[in-house]
């Protein structure tokens, strides 16, 4: 007899993932003093991966991005002042996890909608992915 690696997955489980682009929030977000009195607004764009087998097309037999999108904006009001782009990620990431037991990974990319830097003029974005253990 063969197991799998991930017992809990059947062979007929079929995967996509649901892009959701250009959610905006404002956070105070930076490492230096300037950056923590001013805030910035940020944009976020997720992607999740989720079955999507047997819906039977009701919302109720999968996820629900609108909720993630609530829960993502709400996850970032409650952490009110973040240093660091890659905690910033993580704590996304990890409520995601917590939250959705549908999701079975997700990716995040995180821009800053502005960077103190002399002489700078681009852009600074962090992308980060999760597995998730169902």
């Amino acid at each position: 007899m063969k197991f799998s690696s991930t017992p809990y997955l059947s062979t007929d489980d079929q995967f996509c993932w649901i892009h959701i682009s250009e959610m905006k929030t404002f956070l105070y977000l930076g490492a230096n003093e300037y950056e923590e009195k001013i805030g910035q607004n940020i944009t976020i764009n997720l992607s999740i991966k989720i079955k999507y087998n047997n819906t039977l097309d009701k919302l109720s037999n999968t996820v629900d991005y609108g909720a993630v999108c609530e829960h993502i904006i709400h996850k970032i009001k409650t952490l009110e002042k973040v240093k660091l782009l890659e905690f910033l990620a993580e704590q996304v990431l990890n409520s995601i996890g917590e939250n959705f037991k549908d999701i079975y990974a997700a990716k995040i990319s995180i821009e800053k909608g502005y960077v103190p830097l002399k002489n700078f003029t681009g852009k600074v974005k962090i992308d980060a992915e999760k597995e998730f253990i169902l």
